[in-house]
């Protein structure tokens, strides 16, 4: 079945929510998705900071552009890992 993509607005187990990728055109269930770099609100300090962290680890095999594509389960580089996640489009 795979694991949900990771799109706008959607958060790590921190409460870091993304609202900023580095592609547009590639959307689901109406928002952007996510692909490795991108950027979010702050959710603490240092490397939880907003824009301070980046999504990453996302999926070898699907990419946008050929960067790859966030899922559930992924950590960013602050460490928390990416959740919750697109109902209906997987990946895997």
């Amino acid at each position: 079945m795979g694991s949900p993509i990771q799109r706008m607005g959607d958060a790590n187990s921190g409460g870091g929510v993304i609202d900023s990728i580095p592609q547009t055109k590639v959307k689901a269930n109406g928002s952007v998705v996510s692909v490795n770099g991108s950027k979010g609100t702050g959710h603490g300090i240092g490397i939880h900071s907003y824009h301070a962290w980046d999504t990453a680890n996302g999926s070898s095999t699907v990419k946008i552009g050929g960067t790859p594509v966030n899922r559930t389960g992924d950590a960013d580089t602050c460490a928390h890992t990416r959740t919750g996640g697109s109902s209906d489009v997987n990946v895997g």
